[in-house]
C-alpha cells in the first residue's frame, strides 16, 4: 500500500482542510497505474503535458 493510499485512506484531506489549504495538487506520469487510484479518492485531471497529467483534488 503506497503512502498516499494511507494517506487518502485516513482523510488526509481533513489535515490540509485545518491548515487553511483548499486543494491538493500533483503531477502523475500518465503511464502509472495510480492514475486511476488518485481519480478514485476524487481527483481530477485539469491539465497534461506529453508526459503527465496535473490533477487535482479540491476541498469539500
Amino acid at each position: 500500500m503506497s503512502i498516499i493510499t494511507v494517506f487518502l485512506e485516513v482523510d488526509g484531506m481533513q489535515m490540509f482542510n485545518s491548515r487553511g489549504y483548499k486543494q491538493i495538487s500533483l503531477s502523475v506520469d500518465k503511464a502509472n497505474y495510480a492514475v486511476k487510484m488518485y481519480q478514485k479518492f476524487g481527483f481530477e485531471i485539469v491539465n497534461e503535458n506529453e508526459q503527465d497529467y496535473i490533477m487535482l483534488l479540491k476541498s469539500k
